[in-house]
This record gives C-alpha cells, sequence and structure tokens, in this order.
C-alpha cells in the first residue's frame, strides 16, 4: 500500500515550537517524533511518506490508499479537513493522537478508524485491515513496552532541524490536573533500555538533542545511569526537569552537566503555593524557587520557565507580582500560557461539569485564548493581565538584561549566542498569539 502520514497545521497562526521564529526553529526546535516513530511500525513492503504541513503542502490529488493524521487538540479542525478532504476522494483515513484519543467519538465521524491511545502496537494490525478492507471503527493502543519501541524514521521528515528529539521514558506519575501527558501516557514511568537509547543517539548526526521525557528528573538513578552512558557521545542535549530535584541534587547537576546537559526546561507553573496545590502540582515549592535557580546556574546550565495563569486561587494581583518575581531570577527565558482544560483532562471535566466551558472551538486551544470561565477574575483581566507580563518580561531592557547574563553563565558558547535569537523568536510568537490576533471577538465574552 501507499501510506501518507501527516502532521497538520493550525489554519489561523503561529503555535507549535518550530514556528517560534526563525532563530529558535531552525536552532533549537523540538522535533516532533509520533509520525516517524509510527512510520517506523510500518510493515515492510509498503511505500510510506510523511508530510508535515507547517513545510510541505498536501497534495490531495496523488494517490494513496491509507492516510493517517495525528492531532493535537488546536489543529483538530485542520486534522478534519484533511481527512474529509481525501475521505471525499475516496481514500481510508486513520486519526490518532492526543485529541482523537480524548474525543474518539467525535473524530470518528472523519475517519474510517480512530486510534485511542499509543499507536506503535496497533499500527501493525490496523495496516492489515486496511490491506483486507475491513478497518475497525476503533483501536485502542497499550502503553508499549518501552524496550520494543524503534527507532523512528527520521529520513522521511520533511525539515530537519540543527536539533533533534529522543525519548527515553514515558509517562509521568505527578498527574497535574491541566497536563495531558498523563492521561495520554499513563502515570507509570516506563524506561528504554539504555544501551537502546545509547545506539539511537549513535546514529542521530545532530550534536544538539532535546529529550521528549515529561522530565529527566522523575527517576534520578535511571538519569544517572543515562548521563554516565551517554557522556563519551560528547552530545549537547537540553531537557524537561522538576525544579524541586534540580534544586536539591547537586550530583545529578554535575553529571548532566558532565554529559552535556546545556539547558533545562522547567514547569514553575505558578509562585502562588495555592495554585500549585489546585493544579496538583505536589512537586513544586514556590519558595524555594529562587535558590533552586541559583543551584542550577552554578552549574552553568540555562533554565527557561514556564508558567500558567488562570487558576482557580489566581486573582488580578498574581500578574504583577510574577512579572516582578520572574524578572528578578537569572532565567534564560520564559513561557507566560493562559490555562487550558484540554478534552481529556480532570480540568475539563471538572470545567465542564460546572458549565465554564466557553467555547469548544478546538482552534481557540492554544494557551493564547480564554476558553473557559476564571473564577477570581473575568476572562478579559486574565487575558490582559497575560499580555502585561510578557510585555514586561520581553521588554527591550529585560531582554538585554537577560542576555548579558546568561553570556557569563553558559559553558556552551552556541547556546548562548542564540539567547538573543531565541528571546525575539519567542517575542515575536507573542506579538502573533496575543498581540496580533483579530479573533477574539469570536469567543464570548469577548463578543
Amino acid at each position: 500500500m501507499k501510506i501518507l502520514l501527516v502532521f497538520p497545521k493550525l489554519e489561523h497562526g503561529v503555535t507549535t515550537y518550530r514556528d517560534r521564529g526563525t532563530a529558535f526553529a531552525k536552532f533549537f526546535s523540538n522535533p516532533y517524533l509520533s509520525l516517524a516513530q509510527v512510520a517506523a511500525c510500518t510493515p515492510p513492503g509498503h511505500e510510506i511518506r510523511i508530510i508535515d504541513e507547517n513545510y510541505e503542502k498536501i497534495d490531495f490529488d496523488e494517490p494513496w490508499d491509507l492516510v493517517g493524521i495525528t492531532s493535537l487538540t488546536m489543529l483538530a479542525p485542520r486534522a478534519y479537513k484533511i481527512a474529509d478532504e481525501f475521505r471525499a476522494r475516496g481514500v481510508k483515513v486513520v486519526l490518532g493522537g492526543y485529541h482523537p484519543t480524548a474525543m474518539p467519538e467525535e473524530a470518528k465521524q472523519h475517519a474510517d478508524a480512530v486510534v485511542i491511545g499509543e499507536a506503535e502496537e496497533v499500527w501493525p494490525q490496523v495496516i492489515k485491515d486496511a490491506e483486507k478492507g475491513k478497518l475497525k471503527d476503533f483501536y485502542r493502543g497499550p502503553h508499549v513496552d518501552m524496550s520494543k519501541v524503534p527507532f523512528p524514521r527520521r529520513e522521511l521528515m520533511s525539515f530537519r532541524p540543527l536539533t533533534e528529539g529522543i525519548q527515553a521514558t514515558r509517562g509521568c506519575p505527578n498527574a497535574c490536573e491541566f497536563c495531558s501527558t498523563s492521561v495520554f501516557l499513563g502515570r507509570a514511568l516506563r524506561r528504554r533500555p539504555i544501551k537502546q537509547v545509547v545506539e539511537e543517539l549513535k546514529q542521530i548526526p545532530n550534536k544538539i538533542i532535546i529529550f521528549r521525557d515529561a522530565s529527566l528528573t522523575l527517576n534520578p538513578s535511571y538519569s544517572m545511569e543515562l548521563f554516565k552512558a551517554i557522556k563519551p557521545l560528547k552530545k549537547r542535549w537540553i531537557a524537561n526537569g522538576n525544579i524541586n530535584l534540580l534544586g536539591k541534587n547537586e550530583k545529578f547537576l554535575r553529571a548532566a552537566r558532565e554529559a552535556g546537559c546545556i539547558s533545562w526546561f522547567v514547569g514553575f507553573e505558578s509562585i502562588n503555593p495555592s495554585s500549585l496545590k489546585e493544579a496538583h502540582k505536589v512537586s513544586n515549592k514556590a519558595e524555594d524557587y529562587e535558590r533552586a535557580i541559583k543551584v542550577v546556574r552554578k552549574y552553568g546550565m540555562g533554565i527557561v520557565g514556564g508558567f500558567i495563569f488562570g487558576f482557580d486561587n489566581d486573582t488580578p494581583e498574581i500578574f504583577d507580582a510574577t512579572l516582578e518575581t520572574v524578572t528578578g531570577w537569572d532565567i534564560d527565558a520564559a513561557e507566560f500560557n493562559i490555562l487550558t482544560p484540554y478534552p481529556g483532562t480532570p480540568i475539563y471535566y471538572r470545567y465542564d461539569e460546572e458549565g465554564r466551558i466557553l467555547t469548544k472551538d478546538w482552534t481557540k486551544y492554544t494557551q493564547a485564548h480564554v476558553v473557559y470561565q476564571p473564577k477570581n477574575m473575568t476572562p478579559k483581566e486574565l487575558l490582559d493581565g497575560t499580555k502585561r507580563v510578557i510585555r514586561g518580561f520581553y521588554s527591550f531592557e529585560q531582554m538585554a538584561k537577560r542576555m548579558f547574563g546568561s553570556l557569563r553563565v553558559h559553558k556552551f558558547a552556541p547556546y548562548a549566542l542564540s539567547l538573543p535569537g531565541i528571546n525575539v523568536a519567542m517575542w515575536r510568537y507573542y506579538k502573533k498569539e496575543f498581540f496580533d490576533a483579530d479573533d477574539r471577538e469570536k469567543i464570548p465574552p469577548y463578543s
């Protein structure tokens, strides 16, 4: 069979890491592995191609026997349009990914089959059934044994950034209320055999790697063993980490740095302890953030922070307090997002039951729109407050301060030299998503 795998683009704007400005996209992008992973699980004897719509257009007139489309929530409307177009031409379509897993009945309206959960183990069966013309409505993919996951077929990707992604573990035991990771990938941390990770890294020519794990700090013993094994490869890498461990375990930090770590992405989420408790982010202690950052910086590694506004315990005072606090920290960059109740997460079901979901237009689920009714502020206060923090943090004065400060800390010169581009790219992204958007009036109560 001739098989096409598609990663859709967002129809109205920029949302993914790869789109956050030229410098960030081409140097430190966050490679998406799912379709390359699915391609690797395709039985031999089939022709297969991957198209990422962010870089390449789909030719709907080209003859395909089967089309597989992955979809995040914000990409679902575009995924459905692509699926409908192919089905109108008689092509069988399979939908999978986070959103179809959360909303399988909705997805089935646009597909011949829906893969719920992880695709690796069921994809070969999907192929067999498609060959026989007997696709089932739904395929439930189990949490795969990580020792049986083949290396992704990266050569099929149409765009190859300077960075490359890899995954050592799946799952997250933290189960934050707003996060879809533990819902989709489970709360048990599944670890790949370290020898497999090393062998895959050896096959990747890129010198800069991004670990696509939920966090490399969830099992310190495993990660320390991994660091020791990959050290001889002399790769440079970036990973997600929990600040509670990074700020306390200097042996871990030293091993990470010696193994090539150049930066950590840390989900601080909030400086409000009540909001952290509400979100079930039990590993974070807001009062320890600044001290922990200094410990990480001591070892010459960067930190990019992630923050979310709009928890039920947040009031309008959270914005100025956050800006004042974060601009006093020594971090490289930060993401500021509006709380978004993604389908499938506990917070989505809670808000839906409480009648607080304002729209189910999935294109608005980008973390840059207010799609629910906040508890202690109006939607406009939440949007305007988030914009105020972004404007303040990414002011010329603050960006210059961070850039000069980071040049004194980082041991890896290419990363330090890329920080101006990263900050400018982040500002360009936020300017487009928060300040240039012209469709906010379509979401109640902006009408």
